[in-house]
């Protein structure tokens, strides 16, 4: 995507939109509180949110909405679509599952989009409306930086990142801003099993749980709704009992093994622990918009800090996280100046083309920083980031194991 480009802005506007269809299916279909006129009401508002974006000529059924919201054709775009829109980034993926739930590459897809939009609006590039659905709009990043700025923005900033739930009744004692703790909501009922829940042994949030029948019996399954979390380690099975009144006991689906060497040191993955049941009703959890774009980056951006922190420890020089309010992530600075060194953006993107496409219309990084970090787990993004990156006289786009590495032998050898 290129900065003069608006082609490949109203393609994503327009795609945008078709996801945003599907997101508000989703409130229809595993939101609270809605009974059959107001849950008909939300699933003709997405229908008419998808005819709009297809344009005229292009006829959706209603019944064919609702054919893929459940079942094997869940979320699926296939065939559905008008030729003019190009779905190739979209091809073979899933916006919800059988269970109505946003998939994650739906979910990612919806909000890193969004973010494009808004940069292309700031410069000029894209004039249309950039709506989202009200389920979400007050749980934007910008709404986060917006509750917690201020003079103790790194503290309440990390206090989300450490705690993705609380128990029911001891919200205040986090100390958060009043707006902040509006983001914590009662545990979601695609993340509980007859009144139980289950933190990710990763990031502590909430896993999804469903259950399906197998042979003769009927089996659970517990995962994490961050891919890279289940990957390493989040998944687990459990068998369903007639015992309603016990939590289930999980199973891991594979061995969990943390790295050694190298990547020990930034490892934000799963580890070996199996977690424990609690009880929903005495837990509330950070809605998933400001988990996945608060609490999940957020964990390596701690992580990152905090090792070279310790690596500095007894040296003239000193680690800032977040340094200005969130002017970027992470610099360096030598005792008696203020003088930032290796100023770096920590950004953890699904889909990297919305990331070169934010780059574009953002000139490079708004905030000045040399350095676009990604965690280590998205290595395959480094080489096309590092191109636009350069583009832009930024000095490089690299993973965070590198970054640190680079900081400690530079300053080590008298290169800062």
């Amino acid at each position: 995507m290129q900065a003069d480009d608006t082609t490949d802005i109203q393609q994503t506007h327009a795609l945008l939109e078709i996801v945003k269809a599907f997101a508000v299916c989703e409130h229809a279909m595993v939101g609270e509180g809605l009974d059959g006129p107001r849950r008909l009401d939300r699933l003709m508002e997405a229908h008419g949110i998808l005819m709009a974006a297809c344009g005229p000529g292009h006829l959706i059924l209603f019944d064919e909405l609702m054919g893929r919201l459940t079942g094997d054709r869940a979320g699926s775009l296939e065939g559905l679509l008008p030729d003019w829109i190009d779905s190739e980034a979209l091809a073979g993926v899933r916006l919800m599952d059988s269970e109505g739930v946003a998939t994650e590459d739906g979910f990612d897809f919806r909000h890193e989009a969004q973010r494009v939009l808004r940069a292309a609006q700031k410069v000029g590039k894209f004039t249309g409306q950039v709506t989202k659905p009200k389920l979400d709009d007050e749980y934007s990043q910008e709404a986060v930086f917006s509750a917690i700025k201020g003079s103790f923005y790194q503290r309440h900033r990390t206090t989300l990142v450490e705690n993705p739930t609380v128990p029911t009744g001891s919200l205040t004692e986090l100390k958060l801003p009043s707006r902040a703790n509006d983001f914590y909501k009662p545990i979601a009922q695609y993340a509980q099993f007859n009144g139980w829940w289950w933190p990710c042994p990763a990031c502590k949030w909430p896993m999804k749980v469903t259950a399906a029948r197998t042979g003769a019996r009927t089996r659970g399954r517990v995962r994490c709704l961050y891919p890279w979390h289940e990957e390493t380690g989040a998944s687990y099975e459990f068998v369903v009992t007639a015992r309603k009144k016990s939590a289930p006991e999980l199973s891991p689906t594979f061995e969990c093994r943390v790295p050694a060497g190298r990547f020990a040191r930034l490892w934000t993955g799963a580890v070996p622990h199996v977690p424990q049941a609690k009880p929903a009703a005495e837990y509330m959890a950070l809605v998933r918009p400001v988990w996945r774009y608060t609490v999940i980056p957020g964990l390596p951006e701690l992580a990152l800090h905090r090792a070279a922190a310790a690596a500095l420890e007894g040296t003239a020089w000193t680690s800032h996280l977040w340094p200005n309010g969130d002017q970027c992530d992470l610099w360096i600075t030598h005792e008696g100046s203020e003088q930032p060194h290796f100023p770096a953006d920590f950004k953890d993107y699904t889909w990297p083309n919305h990331l070169v496409g934010k780059l574009h219309m953002d000139g490079g990084d708004k905030g000045g920083a040399e350095y676009l970090v990604v965690p280590d787990h998205r290595q395959d993004q480094v080489a096309q980031l590092h191109a636009v990156c350069r583009t832009y006289r930024m000095k490089a786009a690299m993973t965070a194991t590198d970054y640190l590495e680079m900081v400690i032998t530079q300053i080590k050898e008298g290169k800062a």
